[in-house]
C-alpha cells in the first residue's frame, strides 16, 4: 500500500510509466500531494490518472504478466 509520503515514481515501475495515465512531470510530487490535487476543486485530471495508477499498479502487473505469457 503507497504512503503519502512516497514519491510517485518509486511507486510505478518502470513497464507501467509507458501508459497513456502516466505523467512524468507528476512524477517527483508525493503520492498525499497528488491526492489533494485528484480530490480539488476542480479536480486536476492528471493527477487523478496519476493517483489510479499508483493505487492499482498491483493490478496492472498481473495483467500485463498474463499477457506476456
Amino acid at each position: 500500500m503507497a504512503r503519502d509520503d512516497q514519491i510517485a515514481d518509486d511507486l510505478i515501475p518502470g513497464s507501467l510509466k509507458r501508459s497513456r495515465s502516466y505523467h512524468a512531470d507528476y512524477g517527483g510530487i508525493t503520492y498525499g500531494t497528488i491526492k489533494q490535487l485528484a480530490s480539488g476543486k476542480p479536480p486536476d485530471h492528471k493527477a487523478r490518472q496519476m493517483k489510479k495508477l499508483i493505487e492499482q499498479v498491483e493490478r496492472l502487473r498481473n495483467k500485463e504478466r498474463k499477457r506476456g505469457s
